[in-house]
C-alpha cells in the first residue's frame, strides 16, 4: 500500500517505467493516489482502493430509471456517464417476439417509468462513451421485493453467478457497479436466454408478497453486506453465508423460528456484535487462505519435481545415444 505522494523511486529501481497512479516532479516518481503497488515486467503503476464503476461488456448492473425518452430510457447506473436502455433491448410483456412499433413507443411508461429500479447487462460500449444496456434475459428486468444496497464496488468480485441464493426464498443479486438488490422470491430463473416457455413468463409475472420471516431476513442480510463492505471483505456468496452462519451460532442459536419476539431482534446487529463476527470471519478467511497457498506451493513443488525427472530422463536418453554413437563408429 502506498499514500499520496509517496515516493516510488526504490520500486523504480526496479522497474523502468511509471504507469498510472504516479507522476515525476524533479526526477522523483509519486504515487498520485492512495492504493496498491502493482507491478507487470517493468511497469510500476498504482491501483486506488476507491474509484469510480468503470463499466465492462457483460456486467451485471442495476439502475434507476432518470428519463424515458422516444425509442429508450435512460438509467442512472452509478458510474461517470449515464446507461441508455432501447426497447428493442427488452423483453416485451407475455415473452412476445415481434418488431417495436408506434404503439410501443406510446407505451414505454407502462414497461418501465422514472424511479423504477431495473437489473440488466452491459451490452455494448461505443467510443463516445455511450453505455448500452439490455434485459433480454428473463432473469433481467424490474426489482420488487426487496431493499437497495450500496457498497464499494471494488469489493463486488466478477464470478460464474451474480444471482444467488442466500436461503429459503430469499435471494440477491450482486451488481458489479457496487448495488446489490436483497429481496424475496420464490421463483428460480434459469440461465440461459429467453425462450418461448410461457409457463416460466408466467410465474415471473406473478405478483409475490414476502411474509414477516422473510421480511426480517432481507434485512439481516442488508446489515451483513453494509458490515462486510464496512470492513473491506469481499462480498461474495461464500463470505455472506459465513458472516450469517456465525452471527447465528454465537448470537442465536437456540431460536425457534415461533418466537416472532425474539426473532425480530435478528435483524439488528450492534458493534459488539460486528466486532467478534468480524475477528472469527477474517480468522476463518485467513486459515483458509493459508491453505490455499500451502496447496499452491506443493503444486509448484510436484511440478519442480516432475520437470527435474524428465530433465533427469531426457539427459540419460541422450547419453545412450551417444554411446550407441561411439560403439557405432568403433565398429
Amino acid at each position: 500500500m502506498v499514500l499520496w505522494r509517496n515516493l516510488l523511486n526504490l520500486l523504480l529501481y526496479f522497474f523502468n517505467y511509471r504507469g498510472t497512479g504516479t507522476y515525476e516532479i524533479k526526477g522523483e516518481i509519486l504515487s498520485s493516489l492512495l492504493g496498491k503497488v502493482n507491478t507487470i515486467s517493468k511497469l510500476v503503476t498504482v491501483t486506488p482502493f476507491r474509484s469510480p464503476y468503470k463499466p465492462e461488456i457483460g456486467h451485471v448492473i442495476i439502475g434507476r430509471v432518470i428519463s424515458v425518452n422516444k425509442k429508450s430510457w435512460d438509467l442512472d447506473i452509478f458510474a461517470q456517464r449515464y446507461g441508455t436502455l432501447n426497447l428493442t433491448a427488452i423483453n416485451l410483456p407475455r415473452g412476445e417476439q415481434r418488431i417495436r412499433n408506434e404503439d410501443d413507443q406510446m407505451q414505454m411508461r407502462l414497461y418501465f417509468k422514472e424511479n423504477d429500479l431495473l437489473s440488466g447487462e452491459i451490452q455494448q460500449l461505443n467510443i463516445n462513451g455511450t453505455i448500452h444496456i439490455q434485459t433480454r434475459n428473463l432473469k433481467y428486468g424490474k426489482l420488487k421485493n426487496g431493499i437497495l444496497i450500496k457498497v464499494n464496488h471494488m469489493l463486488v468480485k466478477k464470478t460464474k453467478h451474480q444471482f444467488i441464493d442466500l436461503i429459503n426464498d430469499i435471494k440477491a443479486i450482486l451488481g458489479l457497479n457496487g448495488i446489490i438488490w436483497v429481496y424475496f422470491s420464490t421463483v428460480k430463473v434459469a440461465d440461459e436466454y429467453f425462450n418461448d416457455d410461457k409457463t416460466q413468463i408466467d410465474s415471473l409475472n406473478k405478483e409475490e408478497k414476502p411474509d414477516f420471516y422473510s421480511s426480517i431476513l432481507i434485512v439481516l442480510f442488508r446489515n451483513i453486506i453494509k458490515s462486510l463492505d464496512e470492513y473491506g471483505i469481499f462480498i461474495i456468496r461464500e463470505n455472506i453465508m459465513k458472516y450469517y452462519n456465525i452471527y447465528m451460532e454465537h448470537f442465536y442459536k437456540d431460536l425457534k423460528k415461533d418466537d416472532k419476539d425474539n426473532f425480530k431482534k435478528i435483524s439488528f446487529i450492534n458493534k459488539e456484535q460486528e466486532e467478534i463476527i468480524i475477528a472469527l470471519l477474517k480468522e476463518e478467511l485467513d486459515k483458509e487462505k493459508a491453505k490455499k497457498e500451502k496447496m499452491r506451493k506443493e503444486k509448484e513443488k510436484e511440478k519442480n519435481k516432475e520437470k527435474e525427472n524428465n530433465k533427469f530422463k531426457n539427459k540419460k536418453t541422450q547419453d545412450n545415444f551417444e554411446i550407441d554413437d561411439k560403439e557405432l563408429e568403433a565398429d
